[in-house]
C-alpha cells in the first residue's frame, strides 16, 4: 500500500501535486508574472502600486503579497490594479453570455494580478498564511451552471478565460 504524502495541499487536474511551500511559491510567482507580463506597474521605478480599495478576501491576500515587493497605496479611484480573480472574470463572462452579449474580447488581465488564480486557490492561500476575509458574492444562477459543468470539466473557469483571450 502506497502512503500519500500528508504535506500535499494542492492537486492540479494534471495530477501534479504541491506542498504548502510549493503552493505559496506558485501562487506568488503567478501574481508577479501577471503584473510583469501585462505591464501593470505604472510607477516608472516599479516601486509603487495603487491597489483598488475593497473589502474582500481577494483584496487582503493581494495586498499582503504585493507588499512583499512594492510600496502599496490603497486608493478608491485612479488605481493600477484591482483584486478580481479568475472566478470573478469567468462568472462575469458567463453573465454577459447569458444576457446575449458575446463581446468578451475586452475582458483582459490588464489590471488584475489575480486573473489566472481561482477562488479555490485564493481561499487555500489565505488559509495557509492565516488571512481572513469575506469571499466575493457570487451569482447563484451562474454558479449552479458552473457546478454542473465543473463535474465534467474541473478547469472550466480556466477554459472560459482562455477562450475569451482568443477572441481578439
Amino acid at each position: 500500500m502506497v502512503q500519500k504524502n500528508k504535506n500535499l495541499v494542492w492537486k492540479f487536474t494534471n495530477q501534479r501535486e504541491l506542498t504548502k511551500s510549493q503552493f505559496l511559491d506558485y501562487f506568488e510567482k503567478k501574481i508577479f508574472r501577471t503584473i510583469r507580463q501585462y505591464g501593470m506597474l505604472k510607477d516608472k521605478e516599479g516601486r509603487r502600486i495603487k491597489l483598488k480599495r475593497e473589502n474582500s478576501l481577494n483584496f487582503k491576500v493581494l495586498k499582503q503579497i504585493l507588499e512583499k515587493k512594492f510600496e502599496v497605496n490603497v486608493v478608491a479611484k485612479g488605481f493600477d490594479v484591482c483584486s478580481d480573480n479568475l472566478s470573478d472574470v469567468a462568472e462575469s463572462a458567463f453573465e454577459k453570455v447569458l444576457d446575449g452579449n458575446f463581446n468578451l474580447s475586452k475582458m483582459k488581465p490588464e489590471n488584475q494580478p489575480l486573473y489566472f488564480l481561482s477562488d479555490a486557490e485564493v481561499i487555500l492561500y489565505s488559509k495557509l498564511i492565516g488571512v481572513k476575509g469575506k469571499n466575493n458574492l457570487r451569482n447563484t444562477h451562474v454558479q449552479k451552471l458552473f457546478a454542473t459543468f465543473m463535474k465534467k470539466n474541473p478547469d472550466l473557469e480556466h477554459n472560459v478565460v482562455n477562450a475569451m483571450r482568443q477572441l481578439d
